[in-house]
């Protein structure tokens, strides 16, 4: 799975307000990443699909050691 595989789920959407980051979607993925809660209660919080959450905590975008 690759970062583009998020695509369907997190469309680009531009730079970050608070870090200048090119791509923003990083601050949704972090939370996803670092969230203690099952992923099928993030993906009822956030309304996604159960496949979204998973793509993200497998791939870890932007995190050290997950895919760029």
């Amino acid at each position: 799975m690759e970062l583009s595989d998020l695509d369907k789920w997190f469309p680009p959407c531009g730079p970050c307000a608070f870090c200048g980051h090119p791509d923003k979607r990083h601050r949704m993925w972090d939370m996803l990443i670092d969230a203690q809660d099952s992923p099928e209660m993030l993906a009822k919080m956030y309304e996604l699909p159960i496949e979204a959450v998973l793509a993200v905590k497998e791939i870890r975008p932007y995190r050290r050691g997950g895919h760029k």
